[in-house]
C-alpha cells in the first residue's frame, strides 16, 4: 500500500481534475495498485477509477518484443478536454453539477434514465426538467461519468421508430386491462391491495426453476413462491397455492389487483384471475404494462434488487428450498424502509390487514 495519503478530500462523485490524474498515474504505474486499492487511497469509486484508468490506457512497447500497459494522464486529460468541447455550450446541465451527480447517483442504484427522469421531474430542487433520451445522449457524449454499460438497459428503443406493433390478438387480449385500466387507487398508491408480479430468473439455459415475485405497491409488502419454470401453466398453479395457503376469501380480498409485464407466461389472464375453486367470483384483476416500460413496475424492480443479495444474477436456484425462499421473503418484509420512517412493510401492511 502506498504510503502517501492522498485521500484529503472525497472526490466522490466529483469529475477528475489533471492533478487527479498525476496521481493516479503514480499509483497504476509506480505503486502497481488495482483499481480498488486506487479508490480507496483517492477516495473513489472503484469503477470511477476503472474507467478512467482504461480511458488513458497506453502501450508501451519494450526491447525485448513485449507489450506493457501504462496509465498516461496527458492523453487522460486530452480526451477529457475533447469530450468537454464536443459537449457543446448549451447543454441543460453544462454548469448544473447537482443534477448531474443526481442521474449518476441513481444510474449507480439501478434507476433506468426514464424513472430519473421522473424524479427530476418532480424534484422541486431542480429548476429544469429532462427526458430520458436527453439523459441517454449525454451518457454517449461524455457528460456524465457513465457509460451504456452502468444501466439495468443499456438500450432504449425510439418509439417512434423501432416499437413493433401490437397484433389484433395481443391488443385483444389487453382489452379493459391496460396499466390506464387499472384502479385509480392503485396508480397512486392511496389504497392497499394492489400488487405488480413479476418472475426473477437462475441460471439462464439451465432448465433452472424461477421465482414469482409478488410485490404491494402501498406498503412493498413481498410474497415469493417458487416455480419450476416460465410457463403460464406454473405462474397459475404458483397463484393457486398462494390462495390455497391465504384462504379464498382473503386472498380475494387481499388482492385487488395485480399488474404485470406484457411477458408470454403472464398471458392467459383468465387463469389468473380465476380462484382455484373455479368459482364464478374473480380472485383478482390483473393489468398489463406498457410495452417495454419495466419502470411502470417499479416496486417489484427495487424489491428483486433484494432477492439479488442472496441470489446474484447467473446462480441457478435449483439448490434452493422453499424455506430459503420463505427466509428471503422474511428479510425483506422486515427490513426498516427509509421511506417508511423506518417502519417495515409488514408493520404497514399488518395494521390493515393482517398477517401474510
Amino acid at each position: 500500500m502506498c504510503q502517501n495519503n492522498y485521500n484529503t478530500e472525497n472526490n466522490d462523485g466529483k469529475h477528475l481534475t489533471y492533478e487527479d490524474r498525476t496521481v493516479i498515474a503514480h499509483l497504476f504505474n509506480v505503486q502497481k495498485m488495482n483499481y480498488s486499492e486506487i479508490a480507496d487511497e483517492m477516495g473513489s469509486h472503484r469503477t470511477t477509477i476503472s474507467r478512467e484508468v482504461k480511458k488513458g490506457l497506453v502501450k508501451l512497447h519494450r526491447g525485448d518484443g513485449t507489450k506493457k500497459d501504462y496509465y498516461e494522464p496527458e492523453w487522460a486529460q486530452k480526451k477529457y478536454d475533447n469530450n468537454a468541447t464536443a459537449k457543446g455550450p448549451n447543454l441543460k446541465i453544462d454548469k448544473n453539477h447537482k443534477i448531474a451527480q443526481f442521474i449518476e447517483k441513481k444510474v449507480n442504484e439501478k434507476y433506468s434514465p426514464e424513472v430519473i427522469a421522473e424524479l427530476i421531474k418532480k424534484d422541486e430542487r431542480f429548476e429544469m426538467s429532462l427526458s430520458y433520451k436527453t439523459i441517454y445522449n449525454y451518457i454517449d457524449m461524455g457528460v456524465l461519468m457513465l457509460e451504456r454499460e452502468d444501466l439495468v438497459y443499456g438500450n432504449y428503443r425510439d418509439n417512434n421508430k423501432s416499437k413493433r406493433k401490437e397484433s389484433t390478438k395481443t391488443k385483444q387480449h389487453k382489452k379493459g386491462r391496460t396499466i390506464r385500466d387499472r384502479p385509480k387507487a392503485a396508480d397512486n398508491r392511496s389504497e392497499i391491495g394492489h400488487f405488480e408480479m413479476d418472475l426473477v430468473e437462475g441460471k439462464k439455459g439451465c432448465n433452472d426453476p424461477y421465482l414469482l415475485v409478488l410485490t404491494e405497491r402501498k406498503t412493498r409488502i413481498e410474497i415469493i413462491e417458487k416455480i419450476p419454470d416460465k410457463t403460464q401453466d406454473s405462474v397459475v398453479k404458483g397463484l393457486d397455492r398462494i390462495e390455497r395457503r391465504m384462504g379464498v376469501v382473503k386472498f380475494r380480498e387481499t388482492f385487488k389487483s395485480i399488474t404485470t409485464d406484457n411477458g408470454r407466461e403472464f398471458y392467459d389472464y383468465e387463469r389468473i384471475e380465476e380462484s382455484f375453486t373455479k368459482s364464478s367470483t374473480k380472485r383478482t384483476e390483473i393489468y398489463y404494462c406498457d410495452a417495454y416500460s419495466s419502470w411502470q413496475r417499479g416496486s417489484n424492480e427495487n424489491a428483486n434488487r433484494f432477492i439479488r443479495r442472496f441470489l446474484p444474477k447467473g446462480e441457478s436456484f435449483k439448490g434452493i428450498t422453499r424455506n430459503f425462499v420463505k427466509d428471503i421473503q422474511e428479510f425483506i418484509n422486515t427490513y426498516p424502509r427509509k421511506m417508511f420512517d423506518f417502519m417495515t412493510s409488514r408493520e404497514l401492511f399488518q395494521h390493515a390487514r393482517g398477517v401474510i
